[in-house]
């Protein structure tokens, strides 16, 4: 039994753990709704694949990345670096949204931040998605 759950540790701390968003500004579902509805000027960036979006749907106005990982910033992302860039994934536990927000700051974006709870979290807080068509 000892070796089983020596062997099982790991992977279940692997598991266990929320997406790294160490040195990214983070905000929750109720300050992105407070962002659409003060009409201030920013862009959602989904880093879900596909798969995701067409299971858990996107949230409105998102710009769609190509890739969380091999986005091209300087074609996907607007050109001014100086406006508001927010990311999401599918969830907490979902890393797309943090490795896609340090791909922008790597490029120059300055105002760059995570949605943490993702997709899965807006739609827990009653928030509308579309569905891709």
């Amino acid at each position: 039994m000892t070796r089983i759950a020596t062997l099982l540790l790991p992977v279940l701390l692997i598991l266990s753990c929320k997406a790294d968003t160490s040195g990214l500004e983070t905000l929750a579902v109720p300050d992105l709704v407070a962002l659409h509805a003060e009409n201030s000027d920013f862009v959602l960036c989904d880093a879900n694949s596909p798969k995701t979006r067409g299971r858990f749907g996107v949230i409105p106005g998102a710009l769609l990345l190509s890739s969380y990982r091999d986005y091209v910033a300087a074609v996907e992302l607007p050109s001014d670096k100086a406006r508001k860039l927010v990311f999401y994934c599918h969830s907490e536990w979902c890393s797309a949204a943090a490795d896609a927000a340090r791909k922008a700051i790597a490029a120059g974006h300055r105002d760059v931040v995570v949605l943490s709870a993702g997709v899965k979290g807006w739609i827990e807080a009653g928030e509308p998605v579309d569905k891709p068509s």
